[in-house]
């Protein structure tokens, strides 16, 4: 069944309901006795699933990231009193608490450290194209390896009205990847198939979601205004690019090598801005669930071949 597998992973924006992620990951590798980045030979990572793919493509554990979430989400987003109401005219928080907590993981580790092919989008709203940091996997990609890896999870994680942008040191600003990608399983599958040449009849992928929320139909506006839709068509938007590109893959590789985690929630549940330690239980709740079919189709039995980048840090 392996014979020459080649294995995605990848994971979704969504802010500190990345816990849920990285609660996943770490019975993963608790369960298994093994690090989750062994099994993949390449990761797509969005915002904080960006930074969750950095940190695993530098060697952390999923244990040490999941404590990053539950130890510096205060310092990420303040809990001020005044956020709310700020928010209508500014970006919400600073981005300096978000910076420091990386720092203080990353610290001046530079992307192309990664023992793993990386793919983490971001968006330049300037001159309206996507962006995405890539590691030296194929002759072609002779920068981004050079750049701080906190500088890229800065950049995929800005969050459009909740962080500002990230600022290159030429004056381009980035914008969070969940602009265009929150859910990046194509660009990766994409990557898979150009740039690194695998047979479609090769390709396996495992995407993980941050939740996803039930809302019925009936209390949706989708015939109002400005000040009706504004909050809804984000959530319109970003629901369309994540089933879509969930579909597109589906079509490609086939529901027997393309398996999805993402719970349904109700609405209000969780906050891209809020820590809740409830994701904690359903990290667990959703790995006893899935680690079944996660071992019938194979993905426990792959062992990624060691990642050989063709342009090396000096």
């Amino acid at each position: 069944m392996q014979g020459n597998r080649f294995q995605i992973l990848s994971l979704d924006g969504g802010g500190l309901k990345g816990l849920f992620t990285a609660s996943f990951l770490a019975h993963w590798e608790k369960e298994r006795g093994t690090r989750v980045i062994d099994h993949f030979d390449l990761i797509s990572g969005t915002s904080t699933g960006g930074i969750i793919a950095i940190g695993l493509g530098l060697g952390f554990s999923a244990e040490q990231i999941k404590d990053l979430y539950l130890n510096k989400a205060d310092q990420i987003f303040p809990p001020k009193h005044f956020a709310n109401a700020k928010h209508w005219l500014a970006v919400k928080h600073s981005g300096a608490g978000l910076r420091a907590a990386l720092q203080e993981l990353l610290g001046e580790r530079k992307f192309g450290e990664s023992e793993k092919r990386l793919l983490i989008p971001a968006y330049d709203p300037a001159f309206r194209g996507v962006h995405i940091f890539k590691t030296s996997h194929h002759k072609r990609l002779q920068t981004d390896y050079k750049q701080s890896a906190v500088h890229v999870a800065m950049a995929t994680s800005a969050a459009p009205t909740y962080l500002p942008p990230e600022v290159t040191e030429s004056g381009l600003q980035l914008l969070d990847g969940g602009v265009w990608a929150n859910n990046p399983i194509m660009i990766a599958v994409a990557e898979a198939l150009g740039y690194l040449e695998k047979p479609q009849s090769e390709i396996t992928a495992l995407r993980i979601g941050t939740t996803e929320e039930v809302i019925s139909l009936k209390d949706l506006q989708t015939m109002g205004g400005k000040l009706q839709m504004a909050a809804p068509v984000i959530d319109f938007m970003m629901r369309g690019q994540s089933q879509s590109a969930s579909g597109m893959v589906q079509h490609l590789l086939g529901k027997d090598r393309f398996f999805e985690v993402n719970p349904k929630t109700a609405p209000g549940d969780f906050h891209l801005d809020k820590l809740s330690k409830e994701l904690l239980a359903m990290g667990e709740a959703e790995w006893r669930h899935a680690s079944s079919e996660l071992f019938d189709r194979g993905f426990f039995d792959h062992q990624a071949a060691p990642f050989e980048p063709c342009h090396k840090l000096n």
